[in-house]
């Protein structure tokens, strides 16, 4: 992957940082979408700025998200790594409308917007990647938001393979990893004590994606058993809802 260059977004923190770092060690050029670049610092202090750049965009915002193209200048780009999401594990009820726009906007609707602005700067086969959730397929309570925009989002990847047959669509649909989203998405903390055993390390997963890209995986799921489960789980989903009520309200 040396001399490649890929744009990537959520760098600041947890998946996204660890995912930077791997890059910046493979001698990778990195673009980095960020709202706040100070939090960059021990990444910059460790790699330097030789294959990094930086362009401050908050992606909640999609007048800034537009505003990037007068830094991209006349550069080519052989990816997008979208690492961005947020959720919050809430009833549909508790949902504010300011949260559930939040959602729907970071999580699908400015990664379609992102990618049809950066397009034209994208070299004839580049790699798309992806970071969903295996939310995206099991109903939950207390998640349903963050769950459909997961599910849209994995869908929109998975349509763009078909329409985009010159792309690398890589979906990476992970479990609970052990990162700072958990703070967000449940202040009270509960939910992440209660699954820190089973939760994914980041910096693991980070070279799995690299690997995937490498190789041009189609998809990554992790942890696989969590996959497997969920498999099952699909045969007759509404019959382990019934009758395993309690497996559904574990963000309760």
């Amino acid at each position: 992957m040396i001399g490649k260059h890929f744009i990537l977004t959520g760098s600041t923190s947890g998946l996204g940082k660890s995912i930077l770092k791997q890059l910046l060690a493979k001698k990778v050029n990195v673009t980095v979408l960020v709202r706040n670049s100070e939090k960059l610092k021990d990444v910059i202090e460790k790699y330097g700025m030789s294959h990094l750049s930086i362009i401050q965009c908050d992606l909640q915002s999609t007048e800034a998200i537009y505003n990037i193209t007068k830094q991209l200048k006349s550069q080519k780009f052989d990816g997008l790594i979208y690492c961005s999401g947020l959720g919050y594990f809430k009833t549909i009820a508790h949902h504010t409308s300011k949260e559930m726009l939040e959602t729907y906007q970071l999580n699908v609707i400015h990664f379609n917007i992102l990618l049809e602005i950066l397009k034209p700067y994208l070299t004839n086969y580049p790699s798309i990647i992806g970071i969903s959730s295996q939310a995206a397929f099991v109903t939950q309570a207390s998640a349903a938001h963050y769950g459909a925009s997961k599910a849209a989002f994995y869908q929109t990847l998975n349509a763009l393979r078909i329409e985009c047959p010159n792309y690398h669509i890589l979906t990476v649909n992970t479990g609970p990893i052990d990162t700072p989203f958990h703070k967000k998405a449940d202040p009270s903390n509960n939910y992440a004590n209660k699954y820190r055993k089973i939760m994914l390390n980041a910096d693991e997963l980070a070279k799995k994606i690299i690997k995937g890209i490498i190789t041009k995986q189609d998809e990554i799921n992790q942890p696989k058993w969590m996959f497997v489960m969920l498999k099952f789980y699909q045969i007759a989903p509404r019959f382990f809802e019934q009758h395993f009520t309690k497996l559904f309200k574990n963000k309760s």
